[in-house]
């Protein structure tokens, strides 16, 4: 093996280490970068390997914190700005907090982990605190305009969102998230974590007066399958080299193509081709060959799914 890439290893290998002392990332149990590079062998596979990540983003939950305190500091200042009445104690005593639902409810949905955060993390009373199907029985008790947060971790595709503010229709007044606020004047605030420039733009889009304070916004320059990716450094040999061999390094173990419309695919869900992955799991918009299991794959990351 070239000194380079004996080199280039260590540093990687140093970096990642020195992530650990700091408690930016895990354990490796739950990300296994040197497993994951174990995966590699010639020269040109572990160049990219390294590249892939070095670029890997990881959010510990000190971070996710933070970053939600965030979002909901921005909101705040949203609301000021729409409700002439607004005092900073009304984070607390007047707003309502819930979720965007995923495409199939389930008990496991991220926003109900973040309903907890903002309880432990921010302060929220528990009574502030409802489930996304209890939203428009709350604001029918409600005698003047009210803000609901909704919060959550990720949106990559917003799709999710565009449905529950347009289509999804209430059991209780038969009315969707949208008709809700026109009607009746209540101020809604999405205020994810994260937002994927897709979702941002759908979302801007489709759902004018729902108010979006996101912590960040990730562009085209986060998906490994553009060319204007960071990870790729500006040089379009390395770009073509590298997602050519995350698609037959997938194909290799058995990784659908799906063309993104499916959570597990070559390109992720969507094809948003993300390296991220918080500490409280990882969103679909990922490849799949970071977390997927094979006899002769050790994966990055643990992440539950379904062939």
């Amino acid at each position: 093996m070239p000194n380079s890439i004996e080199t280039l290893i260590k540093e990687t290998k140093s970096r990642a280490r020195y992530f650990q002392a700091v408690h930016a990332w895990p354990l490796n149990e739950k990300l296994d970068y040197d497993g994951w590079l174990s995966n590699f062998k010639s020269d040109e596979e572990i160049k990219i390997a390294c590249s892939i990540l070095d670029f890997f983003i990881y959010y510990p939950d000190n971070m996710v914190d933070q970053m939600l305190k965030s979002s909901i500091d921005h909101a705040g200042y949203y609301l000021s700005n729409t409700l002439s009445d607004w005092k900073h104690e009304d984070f607390v005593n007047r707003c309502f907090y819930s979720f965007i639902p995923g495409e199939n409810q389930n008990p496991s949905d991220s926003g109900r982990l973040f309903l907890r955060k903002l309880r432990d993390v921010l302060g929220i009373p528990e009574n502030r605190l409802i489930e996304y199907a209890q939203i428009p029985e709350v604001l029918d008790k409600i005698g003047k305009p009210t803000p609901i947060i909704l919060v959550d971790d990720f949106v990559g595709s917003g799709a999710q969102c565009d449905k529950a503010w347009n289509r999804n229709k209430f059991n209780h007044n038969d009315k969707t998230l949208k008709q809700i606020s026109e009607t009746e004047g209540h101020v809604f605030v999405y205020s994810p974590l994260i937002v994927n420039y897709q979702g941002y733009e759908r979302i801007k889009n489709n759902c004018k007066d729902l108010i979006l304070t996101q912590s960040h916004i990730l562009g085209k320059e986060y998906n490994l399958f553009n060319k204007e990716c960071f990870c790729w450094k500006n040089d379009d040999t390395f770009f073509h080299e590298g997602t050519s061999f995350i698609i037959q390094k997938s194909a290799e173990l058995g990784i659908p193509d799906r063309n993104g419309n499916h959570p597990q695919d070559v390109r992720g869900f969507g094809q948003q081709g993300l390296a991220i992955a918080f500490e409280h799991g990882a969103p679909d918009a990922i490849p799949s060959f970071f977390y997927w299991c094979h006899k002769d794959w050790i994966p990055l990351i643990q992440k539950t799914y379904h062939r």
